[in-house]
């Protein structure tokens, strides 16, 4: 998914010493369903730990990226989906 770095969280560490990457991105595009061309335009909220979070606390707001990972829970604890970002690619 590509989309656009809006806003991010100071970077964090967890208890045992990971880094947390916590952030806002904006995506726009367009998709095909029932025969005609929809626009699609959303925010979401994204998850990255370790070397991913760290290297994406460097990319500067309004950068578009390509975005990779898996949606899931925010936590084990709660029912919010975020994105978990496991890799990704400035445009």
């Amino acid at each position: 998914m590509r989309a656009v770095l809006v806003d991010k969280d100071e970077l964090r560490y967890t208890p045992a010493g990971i880094a947390v990457f916590e952030a806002r991105f904006e995506h726009k595009g367009r998709v095909f369903e029932a025969g005609a061309e929809r626009l699609v335009q959303f925010t979401l909220t994204v998850l990255a730990f370790a070397d991913t979070a760290l290297r994406l606390n460097r990319v500067p707001l309004g950068s578009e990226l390509r975005l990779e990972g898996f949606l899931a829970t925010r936590s084990l604890r709660s029912s919010r989906l975020t994105v978990h970002v496991t890799e990704f690619k400035i445009n």
